[in-house]
């Protein structure tokens, strides 16, 4: 082989080699800037803050006392209790009479012949069983009218409190029950809405409750003697 191949073959296998260094250092170069991009990209992910929960708000509400203490309830009530007033006061002018003659029978039981005293003791009894015809009917008629005024006033309650925890972003609303029936033995102060919402309610319902000395009825009440209209604590259905 000559010289001039020769040289001609070195030019031709240096060019090689150049091209194909050339190609195996852009082909590192790429890699390097995949995985350094990867890395960096791996770094950011591990320095971003972590997504945050939902926030979710919790709070009681002890819902019939709320509604027993609302204006419309409590005006309901009151007019209610002027209603039932006068069979109230039948009521306690028939246990004062029967009271009466029990003490005038026991006073003179042994001056009386047997003929006077069974008449008197006839008398008691017939007294007795019309006091307690009576003060059933009563207690019967006024729980039903008071159970159908606190079931009405509920039902609005109800619904604004849906609206209420809505506009206030509560996600959770638990009946907390009684301070003699707690549903939930223990909340912070801060987290039971009741007066909140009575008041939110009350001022949506233009209601004003009456005062004391506006409830028909409330000063003559004899609780020992006879019965009064009693609220009732079911929560709407």
């Amino acid at each position: 082989m000559n010289s001039g191949v020769k040289t001609r073959m070195k030019q031709v296998n240096s060019g090689l080699s150049l091209m194909f260094s050339s190609m195996m250092n852009t082909k590192t170069l790429a890699m390097v800037v995949l995985l350094f991009g990867a890395a960096n990209a791996e770094i950011l992910r591990s320095q971003a803050p972590a997504p945050s929960p939902a926030t979710t708000s919790v709070v009681t509400v002890s819902f019939n006392a709320a509604v027993l203490q609302t204006a419309e309830a409590q005006r309901e009530m009151a007019s209610l209790q002027s209603k039932y007033a006068p069979r109230q006061a039948q009521l306690k002018a028939l246990s004062d009479e029967i009271a009466e003659l029990q003490k005038q029978l026991e006073a003179t039981a042994d001056k009386l012949s047997d003929a006077e005293r069974a008449s008197r003791e006839q008398t008691l009894s017939t007294k007795g069983k019309q006091f307690q015809r009576q003060s059933d009917d009563f207690k019967s008629d006024s729980q039903s009218d008071s159970q159908q005024v606190f079931q009405t006033v509920a039902q609005k309650v109800f619904a604004f409190l849906k609206t209420y925890a809505q506009q206030h972003g509560y996600s959770v609303v638990i009946e907390r029950g009684s301070d003699a029936a707690p549903v939930v033995w223990y909340v912070a102060g801060n987290l039971d809405i009741t007066d909140a919402l009575v008041k939110a309610y009350n001022a949506q319902s233009g209601a004003t409750a009456p005062t004391p000395s506006n409830k028909p009825g409330a000063a003559n009440a004899n609780p020992s003697s006879s019965p009064k209209p009693q609220p009732s604590g079911a929560a709407p259905k």
